[in-house]
């Protein structure tokens, strides 16, 4: 710790302060010819306090579940750096100066915090290579830092997507933002620190399951959880409707993880019974991010985007991604 003090020291704020009134307390003492010691005693308490704020700072960035904010953008014209911007806000009153003291402490820069992908979500390949670079950059911040992180995350972009960002993450305790109309701005939906959110269930409370046509080896899983349905005639005839009992939007933080439970709950029982799932879906991002956590790349998913008047696949098998290089 003692090393880091000392390393860190002259970049810090009231350090700088300390020295300035030295050497300016100097070049007015020799043209009056007194008063250098208060200059001397003011610089003295400045960098007193500069080496308590150094310890006070290894103290609070050396603690686990340090929060790092990050951004998801897929293929959406949002500032990706406002979004960021209006993270390092809410985490201002714990930590302020948050942006600097990452930058200072574990050199991790605003670039690092941004993950944009511009290309076309239907270019399977392209998407899984950001995948990859995805998920080995968050594992590289994971590594510039001492202890466990918690991630502060906004997505922007398809619920598609959404779904496939979301694998990306298991076991790391994270928070998810969701863009408000009304407030402009990202407001917290719910907090995740640990496995809750795929325990197992014993009834269906949030939604409600009806099987259309004969489940065959291939079955489509339609997630009707928004104002928007899912348009079933689109999707064949072998279906499991999950259909919301919480009425057009899902507000609390509660709702979220019963109905990602009961959903994950659906897809974990059908999986040991047939071939291949297709998921086709009108839900919350904040839903769909959550689903990914839970479902990951273990089975054969087909993940897809409403485009055009059909269900485009954007992933044809999550069990073929696998992370590394």
């Amino acid at each position: 710790m003692k090393t880091k003090i000392f390393n860190n020291i002259f970049s810090n704020t009231y350090a700088q302060l300390s020295l300035a009134v030295a050497a300016i307390g100097g070049l007015i003492s020799d043209e009056i010819g007194q008063g250098y010691w208060v200059a001397l005693l003011i610089a003295g308490l400045l960098f007193c306090y500069a080496l308590y704020d150094e310890k006070r700072n290894i103290k609070i960035y050396s603690q686990m579940n340090l929060p790092i904010p990050i951004v998801f953008n897929i293929s959406n014209p949002a500032d990706s750096k406002s979004a960021l911007t209006t993270l390092f806000k809410k985490l201002k009153s714990e930590y302020p100066n948050h942006k600097e003291n990452l930058e200072k402490h574990f050199n991790i820069i605003e670039n690092d915090l941004i993950f944009k992908y511009d290309s076309d979500i239907f270019n399977e390949q392209r998407f899984v290579d950001f995948l990859k670079i995805s998920k080995h950059n968050i594992k590289k911040l994971e590594a510039q830092t001492p202890n466990n992180v918690h991630f502060h995350i906004v997505y922007i972009g398809p619920i598609a997507n959404a779904i496939l960002v979301g694998t990306l993450f298991g076991t790391e305790g994270v928070t998810l933002y969701q863009y408000s109309k009304s407030s402009n701005s990202y407001d917290t939906v719910l907090t995740i620190d640990n496995r809750i959110y795929k325990e197992g269930i014993d009834e269906f409370k949030v939604i409600e399951k009806k099987e259309i046509g004969k489940i065959g080896l291939d079955v489509t899983i339609a997630i009707d959880m928004a104002s928007h349905k899912v348009a079933l005639s689109k999707l064949g005839d072998n279906i499991v409707h999950l259909e919301s009992k919480l009425g057009a939007t899902i507000n609390k933080p509660e709702d979220f993880i019963r109905a990602n439970q009961e959903i994950y709950s659906v897809i974990n029982e059908l999986q040991q019974d047939v071939s291949k799932i297709r998921l086709a879906y009108s839900m919350p991002v904040t839903l769909g991010f959550l689903l990914g956590m839970s479902i990951q790349n273990y089975w054969n998913i087909e993940i897809t985007q409403y485009t055009a008047g059909e269900y485009k696949p954007v992933m044809r098998n999550l069990n073929e991604i696998q992370y590394y290089f």
